[in-house]
């Protein structure tokens, strides 16, 4: 009789662990062998309808991404090789930096900083506080001090030649600071704070494991409503610079790697170290030969390429140093595109007057009058948005290469939002900089 008690006492929790394991990693495998797959192909079948236009803005176009950490930061272990073959895999020609500083005393330049096979590294800090986080790009040898007054330290980068962003634009800052000229309209870490919890993410990972991580990072995706309707009424008042930001630390994993001892560490989230040891079964059996980067073990997340490749910065700028990149962010002339979804290379937008030649580009103030036409190029169809001082005030739904839009001398800002039609449904895609008449 007991014996058959322990039977079905065993039955029951052997069925109840494959009830929670098909509760908890159910939805990952599904993703995996069936909605992923689905994506997968209608990307691809996306990707065979690209169709470079003919260009309207005579000054190349370069692809980076902003807010990026490095071993100089206390919360990242990246390596120059690491971030590099990151960069190379995702396209980029620029990375701007905002490593965490390591006293009050912040010594520029430092980390990496300079051109590494062809890709521009501008070194950066990013400081939380009070009136909000910033990421400071200074461009110039120098120390800068931390002690001294937030806007006083802004007003001191900026008069240098400097380019300070308000970096999680979730968060309070002073907005009414006359001296930053960026925010971030789009941060990865932003879109991961406002989901319920992490724990699905992480499953889903789990389950899908290299496969199909990039569609396990849209998962994450919100459009940020809230920081875009700020945005929009910051710029009734002057220019404020939207940006995407990759937040990427390589961080959210877990690794290992022999020591010159011999010994083994063990390094978690955070790039916190979990355990420092002698090799024993454990590391045996999951332990293989270091790869380039030294490492013998790696689950990651977020890879420098996977969130190098989700969300870009497509910069006009006349030249390619860090000056003259930092001074077009500052015009504007950008547009943030998520790249995983579909290169956004060739996409333009800009005003015309009546007899069809270009009178300014994104980011650009022009005056009305001298504006009849404001159009968009793509090289994928889309669904567009025209956005005047907050506001949908135009929108089509045709799949079209490009959209017209006479102004008829309206005064305002404008900017354009842009969707492709992926998987059955418009998924957004690109949000530019705007135009602004006066």
């Amino acid at each position: 009789m007991f014996k058959r008690i322990g039977k079905v006492v065993l039955l029951i929790i052997f069925v109840g662990l494959l009830i929670g394991i098909g509760f908890y990693l159910g939805p990952g495998f599904y993703n995996k062998w069936v909605v992923y797959p689905q994506k997968e192909k209608a990307r691809k079948d996306l990707w065979a309808r690209y169709k470079k236009p003919i260009s309207m803005i005579p000054i190349p176009e370069y692809i980076g991404v902003m807010h990026a950490h490095s071993y100089w930061s206390h919360d990242s272990r990246g390596s120059l090789n690491e971030i590099l073959t990151g960069a190379k895999k995702a396209g980029l020609n620029f990375i701007f930096f905002s490593d965490h500083a390591h006293s009050k005393l912040d010594t520029f330049p430092r980390s990496f900083h300079g051109v590494f096979d062809g890709i521009l590294f501008e070194a950066g800090t990013e400081s939380s506080g009070e009136g909000g986080g910033i990421m400071v790009n200074p461009f110039k040898s120098g120390v800068l001090d931390w002690e001294k007054p937030r806007d006083s330290l802004i007003h001191e980068v900026v008069g240098q030649g400097g380019l300070v962003t308000y970096v999680h634009c979730e968060q309070d800052h002073d907005w009414g600071n006359p001296d930053y000229q960026a925010m971030e309209i789009y941060n990865i870490h932003t879109d991961l704070l406002d989901e319920a919890s992490i724990l699905p993410f992480l499953l889903n990972h789990l389950v899908i494991g290299n496969s199909y991580k990039d569609w396990g990072y849209r998962e994450l995706y919100d459009k940020q409503e809230t920081i875009l309707a700020n945005w929009d009424g910051l710029n009734q008042h002057r220019k404020i610079v939207g940006i995407g930001a990759v937040d990427a630390h390589n961080n959210l994993n877990i690794r290992a790697r022999f020591l010159e001892n011999g010994q083994v560490e063990w390094v978690g989230p955070n790039a916190k170290t979990i355990s420092i040891r002698e090799p024993g079964f454990l590391e045996k059996l999951l332990l293989n030969e270091p790869d380039e980067n030294g490492w013998a073990f790696k689950w990651e997340l977020d890879t420098y390429f996977h969130s190098f490749n989700f969300v870009n910065n497509h910069v006009f700028s006349e030249g390619f140093t860090s000056e003259e990149i930092k001074e077009s962010i500052k015009k504007g002339r950008s547009f943030i595109a998520f790249e995983g979804l579909a290169k956004a290379k060739g996409f333009e937008f800009f005003a015309l007057n009546q007899a069809q030649e270009l009178t300014g580009i994104l980011g650009d103030s022009i005056p009305a009058q001298h504006v009849s036409m404001l159009s968009v190029l793509s090289p994928f169809p889309a669904k567009y948005r025209l956005i005047r001082d907050g506001k949908v005030f135009k929108e089509t739904e045709e799949a079209s290469y490009e959209f017209v839009f006479s102004t008829d001398n309206q005064r305002g800002n404008y900017r354009i939002e842009a969707d492709l039609w992926l998987n059955e449904s418009w998924v957004n895609w690109i949000f530019t900089n705007p135009i602004y008449l006066y």
